[in-house]
């Protein structure tokens, strides 16, 4: 497990995780996925850098921790991200809001040059079973972004995304539109329960904790 920093963080822009000084702990991760990182140099390069970023998120967010990462074949993590996730154990019975998600992230090398489908890349690990429009019921839980996602949509972007489709500040809830309700059940559920979305409204990136506050 990678821990996350101090809470006490200074603001963050996304436009400057490349410029972010990894921490030691952060840096020996990146450097061991580095070694075993395959592909064109072009590919490698992108890789090592959403890598880079993935980590330097994590590092100043407070809101991820990077349990795993892998550069082997594209890129690969178990991403743990603090976001309430609706759950229903028993379809009868009430809804259950987890406060963490565990997420399944994958960036293949065909994301950066051609336009890849909105489910693939994350799973929903944990909790189960997720109670959202857009993630399949099956044991995989696929989290639908959209019906496709750009050529080069980066990483950063996509955790974003994850984070406001979870916590349904971002959701489908059409029937009628089959791109990105893989649960229909749930989708027709949240539609005649409308008071309870958002789950919150807190943005992802928080904003800066001084010390001693």
């Amino acid at each position: 497990m990678i821990p996350t920093g101090s809470p006490h963080f200074s603001p963050l822009s996304l436009a400057s995780l490349p410029a972010v000084p990894l921490d030691g702990c952060h840096q020996a991760v990146w450097e061991a996925a580095q070694k075993v990182c395959g592909g064109p140099p072009a590919c490698r390069r992108r890789l090592i850098a959403e890598a880079h970023d993935l980590l330097a998120l994590a590092q100043l967010s407070g809101r991820l921790i990077v349990h795993w990462l892998d550069l082997s074949a594209g890129l690969r993590a178990k991403v743990e991200m603090e976001v309430p996730v609706p759950c229903l154990p028993v379809p009868s019975g009430a809804l259950q809001v987890a406060p963490r998600a565990l997420l399944g992230v994958i960036y293949p090398q065909p994301a950066m040059i051609m336009p890849l489908p909105g489910h693939a890349f994350v799973r929903i690990l944990a909790p189960r079973p997720v109670w959202h429009s857009t993630v399949s019921r099956d044991p995989n839980q696929v989290l639908c972004l959209g019906p496709s996602l750009p050529a080069g949509t980066p990483l950063k972007e996509i955790l974003l995304m994850t984070y406001g489709a979870l916590s349904m500040q971002t959701t489908q809830l059409d029937l009628l539109d089959p791109a990105g309700v893989l649960n229909p059940a749930a989708a027709d559920w949240w539609q005649r329960n409308p008071a309870r979305i958002p789950l919150t409204r807190e943005p992802f990136l928080r904003p800066k904790v001084k010390d001693g506050s």
